[in-house]
């Protein structure tokens, strides 16, 4: 919030500032990484090849009226994106989509820093502290205020915090962050091509 508030808030074009906040999550790292070598831990537990073949339930992540497996998950999860997107990247053309794709690659990259904030570290300290079900609920809900405090609505904040759910969900079921890390790049570009980012 102070990057946001002292250090980029006349920063033009939008998209330049839209970056240099995303990358200002690097801040958030350098107390958690220096933590982790005072005391002696993995920085994340979840940075390791996804277990693509365990189950995970739809909709609810440990239960559900079906289970897939995470692979499936994520393809069906992509797909969904896809589709709902589709009609705003559509609308908005060609020549939007050329505008704009750099920042979409940008946006994207710089969101394997969020994913390694939320569902790396911070879900791995929680589910040591306090079970994987309440760490994924709890880094859903910071999820969802750290986006409050990038300007979105306390609406849109809400539906982070239930992508939040499934991001966590899909991290603890596949005991990585590569599936998400995928997931998020995908919708953050996406969100780009669509004008609502």
């Amino acid at each position: 919030m102070h990057v946001n508030s002292r250090w980029i808030i006349d920063l033009n074009p939008k998209e330049l500032h839209i970056i240099l906040n995303r990358l200002s999550l690097i801040f958030i790292m350098i107390p958690l990484i220096t933590l982790s070598l005072i005391y002696k831990i993995p920085f994340m537990r979840y940075w390791k090849k996804p277990q693509w073949n365990e189950l995970i339930g739809i909709p609810f992540i440990w239960s559900g009226f079906r289970q897939s497996k995470v692979k499936y998950f994520l393809l069906i999860a992509l797909t969904i994106n896809l589709f709902a997107f589709m009609p705003f990247i559509i609308r908005n053309g060609w020549t939007y989509i050329h505008e704009v794709w750099l920042l979409a690659i940008i946006l994207s990259i710089t969101n394997v820093i969020e994913e390694m904030i939320w569902r790396g570290t911070l879900l791995s300290r929680f589910s040591e502290q306090l079970g994987d079900k309440w760490a994924v609920i709890v880094t859903s809900l910071g999820f969802g205020l750290q986006h409050y405090s990038l300007g979105f609505s306390w609406g849109v904040c809400i539906a982070y915090s239930l992508g939040g759910l499934f991001f966590g969900g899909i991290t603890i079921k596949s005991k990585s962050i590569v599936p998400t890390v995928i997931w998020h790049m995908s919708i953050n570009a996406l969100m780009v091509f669509s004008g609502l980012i």
